[in-house]
């Protein structure tokens, strides 16, 4: 409860642009006294970053249009705590990484000690995260069996770790235990100085950082084989195939083959039905594309739902979004 009420603190900014009508999610939804609105919470990320933004926008959205449910959206810590807390009825809906989810509802990975996650559903996906790993075109790097021994950085977190261990291991390349920790954007610029040797980045393309490589010097990326790719989404059904297309980077001419996971927003499963579609009608309405480019990938421009679909029994959508979902033909029976 102490970190809930530090989000709230924090978040003080975001609840006065949302509206706030002064509930906590333990208060909130399922004692909708007549002729009022269910009240949610809604964990975002930290101010400014690409949750925050899509989630305040959502929230402000819903609050101006529904007359059924408001959405305060507040800030997070983490994927980490958004799930502990839905999880803990300490908020009601929260963005997270799909993956990061599927270990929680499964005890694998960082929460293999920890009682059941049993009470986070899947409301919606998001945008793809995919694994680009970037050397110099002029570097003796062909393959990703060639940086073995090569200097190289991961970016903080359990999940940016795991998918470069598998990235790797997929060829026999070891991520060492003490290996050096960036952020994305550092390491486009250690790479320039010489510090690492490979940017292992993983988000959205084209990114900006990337692009500022190339305006130093050509690039090349190193992708997988069919081969190495099915070893890597064997051993991990929380990820998906993708493809980094020819031309997305100036110089890349040919699709690269990769990996990677995506974003969604989970609710606490006891959520009425009637009120995840409402919410489900009116972000799906929205022109997410002029926050970021890859917007659209929260509404119906998004490939991903039946492979969420497939891990339905380990980590389910919640009815009414399921029941939504397939109505609208994004999940097929």
């Amino acid at each position: 409860m102490k970190r809930f009420l530090a989000v709230l603190l924090a978040a003080s900014v975001v609840l006065t642009a949302c509206g706030n009508t002064g509930q906590t999610a333990g208060n909130s939804g399922g004692e909708k006294a007549e002729g009022k609105k269910n009240s949610y919470t809604m964990l975002t990320g930290s101010s400014g970053a690409q949750y925050f933004t899509f989630g305040t926008a959502m929230a402000n959205e819903i609050n101006n249009e529904s007359e059924k449910i408001t959405v305060t959206a507040l800030t997070a810590n983490g994927v980490s705590e958004v799930i502990n807390m839905v999880q803990s009825n300490e908020a009601d809906f929260g963005f997270i990484t799909y993956d990061t989810g599927y270990m929680a509802a499964t005890n694998q990975r960082e929460y293999s000690e920890s009682a059941k996650y049993d009470n986070i559903e899947v409301v919606m996906l998001g945008h793809t995260g995919v694994k680009t790993i970037v050397v110099w075109a002029d570097s003796p790097y062909q393959t990703i069996a060639d940086l073995k021994g090569a200097k190289l950085a991961t970016a903080s977190g359990t999940s940016a770790h795991a998918l470069d261990e598998a990235a790797y291991g997929a060829w026999g390349v070891e991520i060492l235990e003490n290996v050096t920790t960036m952020g994305y954007g550092e390491m486009a610029q250690a790479i320039k100085d010489g510090i690492i040797d490979v940017v292992n980045a993983h988000g959205p393309n084209p990114s900006s950082y990337i692009m500022e490589m190339i305006s130093a010097k050509p690039i090349r990326i190193l992708g997988q084989t069919e081969e190495t790719l099915q070893t890597i989404l064997d051993a991990h059904p929380e990820w998906i195939r993708a493809t980094i297309p020819a031309g997305t980077y100036e110089g890349v001419e040919e699709d690269v083959l990769s990996f990677g996971n995506f974003s969604c927003i989970i609710c606490r499963k006891d959520i009425p039905d009637e009120d995840v579609q409402e919410f489900l009608d009116i972000v799906f309405g929205m022109d997410l594309t002029t926050l970021y480019a890859y917007g659209d990938s929260w509404g119906y421009n998004n490939d991903n739902y039946e492979a969420a679909y497939a891990n339905n029994d380990e980590f389910p959508f919640h009815p009414g979004a399921l029941a939504w979902l397939k109505e609208e033909g994004l999940i097929k029976e």
